[in-house]
């Protein structure tokens, strides 16, 4: 039986209108970001460099913090061996992130005490004794982390700028099972 269309049209919204209203969900500051990446393509050498230079820095700075979550999470996995399953799965997700900013893979199990090694000076990662208020601890570093990440999205190129967003919704998402999960 053929397909027939009818007179008054297609049924249900038209693709302009779910344009507009996706765009109008997206809200000034998606636009923005998303006009950023916008180029024709005829920028100079200079500029291109300094992208360059702006990403390493950007991208450099992305893999210290995953490999910092890393740390957390180990040292948190150390100090409450009862949250290790719930955990590495979790924390298996930020050494990938790690890596996709360009970081060695991180070892299975950091040393709980320190941060990674070339993160800066070594530190301990306190973790509450409390599993709960670990947990908060956690959620709260992965927060602070996704919203770095966010922030960092203005100077970022096209490519990196996906990348980071991708990563900083996952750390939202993180943070918010890890709350969850007090709970």
């Amino acid at each position: 039986m053929p397909l027939t269309r009818t007179a008054s049209g297609p049924t249900g919204p038209r693709r302009r209108s779910l344009l507009a209203l996706a765009g109008g969900s997206v809200g000034a500051a998606g636009v923005g970001a998303l006009l950023t990446g916008c180029t024709d393509g005829a920028g100079d050498g200079a500029d291109s460099d300094g992208r360059a230079s702006a990403d390493e820095r950007v991208r450099s700075e992305a893999a210290r913090g995953s490999l910092t979550l890393v740390a957390h999470y180990d040292a948190t996995i150390a100090a409450h061996p009862a949250l290790a399953n719930r955990l590495r799965p979790l924390r298996s997700e930020v050494a990938r992130h790690a890596e996709a900013f360009g970081s060695p893979p991180p070892s299975a199990s950091a040393s709980p005490s320190a941060t990674p090694e070339g993160s800066g000076p070594r530190r301990t990662v306190e973790v509450p004794r409390d599993a709960r208020k670990a947990l908060t601890a956690l959620a709260t570093a992965e927060r602070r982390t996704a919203d770095a990440r966010t922030t960092a999205l203005a100077t970022a190129s096209p490519e990196l700028a996906r990348l980071l967003a991708s990563v900083a919704a996952s750390g939202a998402a993180h943070a918010y099972l890890l709350a969850e999960s007090r709970t």
